[in-house]
C-alpha cells in the first residue's frame, strides 16, 4: 500500500458559490453549508499531479479542511468527484462539471479556528475517477461539496489557497497500485528557430502596489491592490453581517466585523437596511440615517486591513429588538480581463 498526499497548490484550484450565481475564485477563504433562506454554497477543490496509476485500488481517501475562524453550526454536506480524466483549473465556476455517481454525506458541527476536520471515507469517488479509461498518473482531480439540507445561515469558514499554503484543503489517498504493461514509443522532433524583433513600451496608467513592494519593480497582477491594466472589478466577497440589540434593555447600538486578511485597504461596498422583527425593507448604501415616530437610527462602516467593521445606533424611545442587517462586497480587479 502506498499513501499519497496533496494541497491545493494554487488560487485557481479552491474557491465556493452561492447559489445562485456568485462565484468566489480565489477567496481568502471557503464557506459550506447555507448562507440564507434560499441561497446555499459549494465548495470546489482541484488537486493536481495526482500521481496515482490507472488500475490502482483505492484502499482509502479522505479531504481534510482546517477552520478558519470559530463558527458555532452544523452544515449538512455531500462530496461528488469531478468525473473528468483530467479537470481543469477553477479560475471560472467549475459546478456545472459532470459529477461522480458516487457520493458521500459528511455533516459537520461546531468548528474551530485552525482545527482539521476529515471527511468520511471517499475511496468510491476516487475510484471512479481512476477508473476512467482516460485517466492517468499525474493528471489533475476535482471534488464539489455542495450544501445537503443545512438549516438556514448554519455555514462554516475554512482557509482556502489565498488564507494558508499549509492549513488548505489537503486530500489523502492509500493505494495499491496495479500490474499493467506499457509500450513506449519513439518519435524524432525537427526543432526550427527564428528570430523575434521585440518591442518595448512605457506604461501609462495607475498602479498601486500591496505594502512593502515597490511599485516600480512589481508587476505580477497579484502584487497590486489596483492596475489600471485592468479595468474592471470583480467581486473577491460578499457577506451578509446581521448585528441585533435589544432597546428594552437599554441597548442602543451594536458592532460586528468580517475578516478579510487581505493586509491592505480594500476597495468595498456596505448597504444595510434596518428592521424590528421579520426582516423587511430595502438596502441602503451606507453609511445612512433614518427616522421613525421616536428614533433615529444610522449605520456606518470602517475598513481596515484585516476586516470591515460594521456599526448600527438609535437614538430616541424604544422597547424594541433592532436589527441591522449589512451587505458587504470586497472587488478586486478582473485579472481574466
Amino acid at each position: 500500500m502506498t499513501a499519497y498526499t496533496r494541497l491545493v497548490q494554487t488560487g485557481n484550484d479552491d474557491g465556493y458559490k452561492e447559489s445562485p450565481s456568485y462565484w468566489g475564485g480565489g477567496a481568502t477563504g471557503i464557506w459550506v453549508g447555507k448562507s440564507g433562506t434560499s441561497e446555499t454554497f459549494t465548495g470546489a477543490f482541484r488537486f493536481t499531479s495526482v500521481t496515482i496509476p490507472h488500475g490502482a485500488t483505492i484502499n482509502s481517501a479522505k479531504i481534510t479542511l482546517t477552520g478558519y475562524g470559530n463558527t458555532s453550526a452544523t452544515t449538512n454536506l455531500i462530496i461528488y468527484g469531478i468525473d473528468e480524466d483530467d479537470t481543469a483549473s477553477m479560475s471560472s465556476d467549475p459546478t456545472g462539471r459532470t459529477r461522480t455517481s458516487n457520493s458521500l454525506t459528511w455533516s459537520i458541527g461546531n468548528v474551530s479556528d485552525g482545527v482539521g476536520y476529515d471527511s468520511g471515507d471517499i475511496k468510491s469517488i476516487v475510484q471512479e475517477i481512476i477508473d476512467r479509461a482516460g485517466w492517468s498518473s499525474g493528471n489533475a482531480m476535482g471534488f464539489l461539496i455542495p450544501d445537503n439540507g443545512s438549516s438556514s445561515y448554519n455555514n462554516h469558514l475554512f482557509h482556502s489557497y489565498e488564507s494558508s499554503t499549509s492549513l488548505c484543503a489537503l486530500l489523502t489517498i492509500d493505494y495499491t497500485a496495479g500490474t499493467s504493461t506499457s509500450t513506449t514509443t519513439s518519435t524524432s522532433t525537427t526543432t526550427s528557430t527564428s528570430t523575434t524583433t521585440t518591442l518595448s513600451a512605457q506604461f501609462i496608467g495607475i498602479k498601486v502596489s500591496k505594502p512593502n513592494l515597490d511599485v516600480l519593480k512589481t508587476f505580477e497582477p497579484n502584487q497590486l491592490i489596483f492596475s489600471s491594466d485592468y479595468g474592471t472589478l470583480k467581486y473577491f466577497h460578499k457577506e451578509r453581517k446581521l448585528i441585533s440589540f435589544d432597546a428594552s434593555s437599554g441597548d442602543i447600538s451594536a458592532t460586528g466585523t468580517y475578516i478579510h486578511n487581505l493586509n491592505y485597504y480594500p476597495y468595498a461596498e456596505v448597504f444595510c437596511r434596518v428592521y424590528i422583527g421579520a426582516p423587511s425593507g430595502n438596502y441602503e448604501y451606507c453609511p445612512f440615517f433614518g427616522s421613525g415616530s421616536t428614533v433615529f437610527y444610522s449605520a456606518t462602516y470602517i475598513i481596515t486591513k484585516m476586516g470591515i467593521s460594521v456599526y448600527g445606533q438609535i437614538n430616541g424611545v424604544s422597547s424594541s429588538i433592532w436589527n441591522f442587517e449589512f451587505l458587504i462586497f470586497v472587488f478586486s480587479n478582473n485579472l481574466d480581463m
